[in-house]
């Protein structure tokens, strides 16, 4: 059996009118993770936000991060999912295992050189 391993995701999602309806798309995000089996760590909303660019007619973008665990099988299912849903402009899904802090002892080694 394998274990489940930690992700991060990235949505930015269609800017919804009230609270409620923002709610419901976070909701849509996170359902299919449980529905397979995974864990949702963290749910984190970081507001919302300009785009840079114009994405499928949208200026603004709501982003969302998300943290959970899941079996590496079951990220294409999950994947697939996101890109299923009217409300995700983008995404990205990155593993957290592959990104580790900086030390802090160099930080520190850098300001003592100058």
């Amino acid at each position: 059996m394998t274990t489940n391993r930690p992700y991060e995701a990235l949505a930015i999602l269609k800017p919804a009118g009230t609270d409620a309806e923002m709610a419901q798309s976070v909701k849509l995000l996170e359902e299919p993770i449980r529905k397979i089996g995974g864990q949702i760590d963290t749910s984190a909303s970081w507001g919302r936000r300009r785009l840079a660019y114009r994405i499928n007619h949208q200026n603004e973008g709501v982003y969302h991060l998300l943290q959970f665990r899941l079996a590496p099988a079951q990220l294409d299912e999950v994947k697939r999912a996101m890109r299923l849903n009217e409300h995700v402009i983008r995404f990205l899904i990155l593993n957290r295992t592959n990104h580790h802090a900086a030390p802090k002892a160099s930080a520190a080694a850098a300001t003592s050189e100058r």
